[in-house]
């Protein structure tokens, strides 16, 4: 941490409060996420109800095709 400071160009007290408020940052993100995953969850379900996923190309190329 000492090197840290030096190259910082700051004192190492300064260096771990540096640090302690980046953890901090981070601590509420993580909470921020957890809050929103459920309804992250909720819409990739309905994403995926609307538009399933299709792995034979041509049906989709023949969809667009006769749509017109």
């Amino acid at each position: 941490m000492r090197r840290d400071a030096k190259r910082h160009g700051r004192s190492l007290n300064a260096e771990i409060l540096d640090l302690l408020t980046d953890e901090a940052r981070l601590a509420l993100r993580r909470l921020e996420m957890k809050r929103h995953l459920p309804e992250l969850r909720k819409l990739r379900e309905e994403i995926a109800r609307k538009h399933p996923t299709r792995l034979d190309c041509t049906a989709l190329i023949r969809e667009d095709r006769d749509s017109r």
